[in-house]
């Protein structure tokens, strides 16, 4: 048997919280595999852990100067020792600076360090020592994700020690989801004219909510038969919320706040519109077309290695909001919705289930 943590110190719910719980909760099922979550007390991660009945530790990493406080480093290295971890994965660059020094100390086999955003890694002496001297292995997200790994480490950093394994969609939840569809145009009196738009995501710099605003700005000037569901919550809520006041669009716009039940939601939309910056992986675009629905994405990171071009969606030039707008008014008028939405379900199934990502990493991990 093989004992295994996930520490992640994210204090929000993301996507690469959603993959360290998912794939936890798999692999736990394992009799092979005894796993542990280690993350903030006060998290979302910590709580649904809890709720599901994994094992938990209670670990709060900081960035900065304090992420080595000598006290939380020798207790977590006690509790890697206590419990005779075998493997530990890192999440975010705090969780690598503490899990990696921590791990090395504690002498574990694997340390596994996680990437699952398409931002460069600086250039740094202790990135250098971290990632050749600490982490054993490195899995990236994506194609692109790798590509920046490597972009200011490939002098030092060998390729070989990057696997690329791709997020994994549970369509069975997805399905099961299906059959308990929110009644959108009821819950938000919508009329039955309209055509329902999703954005789904943290309201944060990354998600580029503004291009999202701008671009409709822009397409109720075409045509006046649709709304917008922005559906998250985060730091940027209320500079959003003035953008939409100012521009004069509540008429097209409806904010729902962080839902837990997305997938609920999702057979209520007429397609999923994504204009992010940048992405490691884009798990929200794979979940809709999981659920048979054609996206609209900005050309960023990895989503392209998702989505295919006026198969499954229309990619749209980052920032560019005249070019997303065009491609949701082409959205609108495409008559083979249905059809994009069957082909996008079959990319997931092929590509980027949840079971192709478990037998991958499994096999990563023997």
């Amino acid at each position: 048997m093989k004992n295994i943590v996930f520490l992640n110190s994210c204090p929000i719910w993301g996507g690469g919280e959603k993959w360290t719980f998912t794939t936890a909760k798999v692999l736990a099922e394992d009799p092979e595999f005894n796993v542990h979550i280690a993350a903030g007390k006060n998290t979302e991660l910590y709580k649904r852990a809890k709720e599901a009945g994994l094992k938990t530790e209670a670990v709060e990493v900081k960035s900065g100067i304090t992420v080595l406080n000598p006290f939380k480093a020798k207790k977590f290295i006690n509790f890697l020792k206590e419990k005779k971890i075998d493997i530990m994965f890192l999440n975010m660059s705090q969780d690598l600076k503490f899990g990696g020094v921590t791990g090395k100390i504690a002498g574990l086999d694997k340390i596994i360090y996680r990437r699952g955003s398409a931002i460069p890694i600086k250039d740094r002496f202790y990135n250098k020592f971290l990632l050749k001297d600490c982490v054993t292995d490195i899995i990236a997200n994506s194609k692109a994700t790798k590509e920046t790994i490597l972009k200011n480490t490939s002098h030092w950093l060998n390729e070989n020690k990057i696997e690329v394994i791709y997020n994994g969609i549970d369509i069975k939840k997805i399905d099961q989801a299906v059959k308990n569809s929110v009644d959108l145009k009821t819950e938000f009196n919508i009329k039955d004219e309209k055509i329902i738009i999703g954005n789904i995501g943290r309201l944060s710099y990354q998600k580029g909510h503004e291009f999202l605003i701008e671009a409709i700005e822009l397409l109720k000037q075409e045509r006046d038969d649709f709304v917008v569901l922005i559906i998250g919550d985060g730091e940027r809520e209320a500079e959003i919320k003035n953008l939409v006041n100012d521009k004069g669009l509540g008429d097209y716009i409806i904010f729902t706040g962080f839902r837990d039940d997305v997938y609920n939601l999702l057979p209520g939309l007429d397609f999923l519109v994504h204009t992010a910056r940048w992405e490691g992986f884009g798990f929200v675009i794979a979940e809709a077309m999981a659920a048979g629905l054609p996206v609209v994405s900005t050309d960023v990171s990895n989503i392209s290695e998702i989505i295919v071009d006026g198969e499954t969606g229309y990619l749209a030039e980052a920032g560019n909001n005249e070019d997303i707008a065009s491609k949701m008014l082409k959205m609108i008028t495409q008559k083979n919705k249905i059809d994009f939405g069957i082909k996008g379900r079959k990319v997931i199934e092929n590509n980027f289930s949840l079971k192709i990502m478990i037998e991958n990493i499994k096999r990563f991990l023997n």
